[in-house]
């Protein structure tokens, strides 16, 4: 059945359809630059500090979209099969779109699983014995190595443009040394015994291992998971007994999970501290709109409600 529906899918896909981002743009507009398409919102912006505008960057996932339970689009087979690059996390974030990518990428194009390199050191599932967390991003010196694969994968689709992405490249790396910076002082305020982030899901084991915090959480790594009543009741019993301050939702979540975490809140009298950006990217207006700017919200977030 699967193999039926990808075929399906690619079909579909050649026939109509536009990706994200593409109805509004001319045919010559669509034609001016290699296309280079990234699984998730964040991978697609650290593509576009890399790229500039020598490569067009679309990203199949759209800001608030779920990785864990995305359902792919007939036209990502169709956006996959143009583009000279396709980045995506790895370690199983992409689910399916996995097969897509490896029934319809271009003999000649480049694929770069970001999180998949021996400098990092994958955090097993607590729930599924051998199962990675995909949620390597939330490591700033991982998306040092992430910047690095993405910027060779760059240069080895287009090696005339190797001076504009290793200089992008410095920048970047740049930009997010001063984050890490600021993150560590921001996380250093944090009284030890308040250092407790409580989510709807574990996606910040990789932010607790780096700055120093302990996580609680509703789910595990992946939010198609349902929750049992015991955990919830495990859950409640850890906020009382370490005295957390606040819990958080997340802005990529169900709602029913967030209503779960209100709910923790309601039982333990634990204030809801605000909105946690953790598998998307907000609007690009809005404050998590980059890469940069949504570690900046929630390391402000959570500093603030801990305090």
């Amino acid at each position: 059945m699967l193999r039926k529906a990808l075929i399906f899918m690619t079909a579909a896909a050649f026939l109509g359809g536009c990706g994200p981002g593409e109805k509004d743009r001319s045919s010559a507009e669509l034609d001016t630059a290699p296309l280079l398409v990234a699984t998730t919102t964040i991978i697609a912006d650290i593509a576009k500090n890399l790229a500039g505008e020598r490569m067009r960057v679309e990203s199949i996932m759209r800001p608030g979209e779920d990785p864990h339970i995305y359902d792919p689009r007939p036209s990502d087979a169709r956006l996959i099969a143009r583009s000279k690059v396709v980045l995506t996390n790895g370690l199983h974030l992409e689910g399916t779109l996995d097969d897509i990518i490896r029934n319809n990428l271009a003999a000649d194009a480049i694929h770069a699983a970001l999180a998949e390199d021996s400098r990092i050191e994958p955090i097993e599932s607590l729930q599924y014995k051998g199962a990675p967390d995909p949620h390597c991003w939330f490591s700033i010196p991982y998306v040092k190595i992430y910047t690095d694969r993405a910027m060779h994968a760059l240069i080895q689709a287009d090696p005339e443009g190797e001076r504009l992405y290793r200089e992008n490249a410095r920048k970047y790396l740049a930009a997010l040394d001063s984050l890490e910076s600021s993150t560590r002082e921001s996380i250093a305020r944090i009284p030890p015994g308040r250092r407790v982030l409580v989510t709807a899901h574990d996606a910040f084991h990789y932010f607790s291992r780096e700055y120093g915090i302990k996580v609680l959480n509703i789910i595990g790594i992946s939010t198609d998971m349902e929750p049992r009543p015991r955990d919830l009741e495990n859950l409640i019993s850890l906020i009382n007994e370490n005295k957390v301050p606040a819990v958080f939702i997340e802005a990529s979540v169900s709602a029913s999970l967030n209503n779960l975490v209100r709910k923790v809140s309601q039982k333990t009298g634990a204030a809801v501290g605000g909105t946690l950006y953790s598998d998307s990217l907000g609007e690009p207006a809005g404050p998590a709109g980059t890469y940069i700017d949504m570690f900046r919200h929630n390391v402000k977030t959570i500093t603030e409600s801990l305090m």
